[in-house]
């Protein structure tokens, strides 16, 4: 299968009490947006006693991802110690966490273990040639406090910029998120300019710059198949499942949405994995999408059709496959 490291991050997990006077404590990494199965996660803890657990993974359907917990209880002259979270991935070299007893209190000129981190994400194509408006994301992550930052924005050819107010978000790990998103112009964007998110903060050694623009390469439209639940479902369960698969396009940026008689499903009912590369060695994705109905709603011959968006597709840059259950059956 094809492995995604798209959105992998690690976490540290501690205790929310003051537990510099327990005699044991357990900690733990959060491991999220991964594909495939499995991560491992190992623990140095250096001489201490010590005992490790993995939680169940978890699949979440609104991504197509997995996320999984490693925690480990120690005990003894923890406080002083320092524990090193290991993850490795389908080949990707291992990422490291540390956790340390007794830290120093944080100060600006001194950077978080964790790091901070930014990324950018382009416009959906459902925004940029359906809805008309379309946005680029910058999200800086990791943050321990957003004193003294800036996040600002730019583009290559010096025309002015027009971003919306950043948003905080303060995350279960004690860290704060930013995000910030920037109106852009659909026919700016298809001529290829470039997009510039600058972060600077006390913490960094030097500035965090990401730039984005639309991806280079011949493009080419998607193939669209939508699958009918399996037979041997017919009439055992209540819920039917429909299966739409779209694949051999380029480039990887592209929106699915499912309808019933021609109106939008909302977006937790069904999910749509990342585009995963296609095997050879020509730039070309492919993704599946999952709808999941009742059995009386497929009974009654509604009408449910995949609706994909993608820059390669013709005059509208949609293409639709409907399904129904065939009369008579």
């Amino acid at each position: 299968a094809s492995s995604t490291l798209r959105d992998l991050s690690v976490f540290p997990l501690a205790s929310c009490c003051d537990i510099a006077s327990t005699p044991s404590v357990t900690l733990g990494c959060m491991v999220s947006g991964y594909l495939p199965m499995p991560v491992t996660v190992t623990w140095d803890t250096g001489s201490l006693n010590k005992s490790v657990a993995t939680l169940p993974t978890t699949f979440h359907q609104t991504s197509g991802l997995h996320s999984a917990i490693g925690q480990v209880t120690t005990w003894g002259e923890w406080a002083k110690q320092t524990f090193t979270c290991s993850v490795a991935h389908a080949g990707s070299p291992a990422i490291n966490k540390t956790f340390r007893g007794e830290p120093a209190p944080p100060t600006h000129a001194e950077s978080d273990p964790r790091g901070v981190s930014s990324y950018l994400t382009p416009p959906s194509p459902l925004d940029l040639y359906v809805h008309k408006s379309p946005k680029i994301t910058c999200l800086v992550v990791d943050l321990a406090s957003t004193e003294g930052m800036s996040l600002t924005w730019s583009r290559e050819s010096g025309e002015p910029v027009h971003p919306g107010k950043p948003e905080e978000r303060a995350q279960f790990n004690g860290t704060i998120s930013v995000t910030s998103t920037l109106p852009v112009d659909t026919e700016d964007w298809i001529e290829g300019e470039t997009y510039h998110c600058t972060v600077t903060h006390p913490d960094l050694p030097k500035d965090l710059v990401r730039s984005i623009a639309k991806a280079p390469g011949k493009r080419a439209a998607p193939e669209v198949y939508v699958f009918l639940p399996p037979e041997e479902d017919e009439g055992t369960k209540d819920k039917v499942t429909l299966t739409c698969l779209i694949q051999n396009f380029f480039p990887a940026d592209i929106s699915v949405q499912w309808l019933r008689n021609d109106s939008p499903l909302q977006t937790d009912q069904h999910a749509t994995t990342w585009p995963h590369k296609v095997p050879g060695s020509r730039p070309a994705f492919f993704v599946f999408s999952r709808l999941e109905v009742s059995r009386a709603d497929w009974e009654e011959q509604n009408a449910f059709t995949c609706q994909v968006v993608h820059e390669a597709l013709s005059d509208s840059r949609i293409l639709k496959k409907t399904v129904s259950k065939t009369p008579g059956k």
